[in-house]
């Protein structure tokens, strides 16, 4: 194997395993913010990172034994998984799968349970603090910094429902910007993987002469 082919296979290898420790990476983000995605959408980017993580170490594998069968069938899945990826980022009915903060807010409201989301996110009320005092209700101590209600300052100014929303919009555009950089490393990565086959192949063609 020549000077560039060994590049391109230890190259090979270590996108695969960036790649690998990406989706790992992504998993367990998921897992500690269950309540960030519709369970749908996690269940999907489970099995998505999980074949992103075993096509990376099995191209990981091909590269190590040079095997052209291998190497192509990762080759031809990760042009498969990026074009999915493609379509699903970039298309607005993506965000679908995006909790929407104002309906979570105002299903608390009805139910009066909004004493863990105004301490988590530090807001209070639906659009501020006076929904309260509209109903004549006593603002929760879940409303203060440390529910510290002593203190007037102390007092969370930001509605619940935006604030909430933002938060989910946000952590949605880094998904996105993971999502994307996990696209660019598939097609790399399937561009390393053709280049190896093609230099496989040749090699095996060698010998046989």
């Amino acid at each position: 194997m020549g000077c560039a082919a060994t590049t391109v296979k230890i190259s090979s290898i270590i996108l695969n395993l960036i790649m690998a420790i990406f989706a790992i990476c992504a998993i367990i983000w998921i897992s500690f913010n269950p309540d960030y995605i519709q369970e749908q959408l996690a269940i999907i980017v489970y099995i998505a990172c999980s074949l992103i993580v075993f096509f990376a170490f099995l191209g990981c594998f091909a590269a190590v034994r040079e095997s052209m069968c291998l190497m192509a069938t990762c080759a031809v899945f990760l042009l498969i998984l990026a074009i999915v990826q493609i379509v699903f980022t970039s298309n607005d009915i993506s965000e679908g799968g995006m909790r929407n903060g104002y309906s979570i807010v105002n299903e608390a409201w009805e139910s009066n349970s909004m004493d863990e989301i105004q301490s988590e996110h530090e807001c209070c009320g639906k659009t501020s603090a006076n929904d309260y005092v509209v109903l004549s209700k006593p603002i929760p101590i879940s409303c203060y910094v440390d529910q510290d209600y002593t203190k007037v300052s102390n007092l969370f100014t930001e509605g619940c429902s935006s604030k909430l929303q933002t938060y989910y919009e946000d952590e949605w555009w880094h998904c996105s910007i993971v999502s994307w950089i996990l696209i660019a490393f598939e097609l790399i990565a399937f561009l390393l993987a053709v280049f190896l086959v093609i230099n496989f192949r040749n090699t095996q063609r060698r010998m046989r002469f």
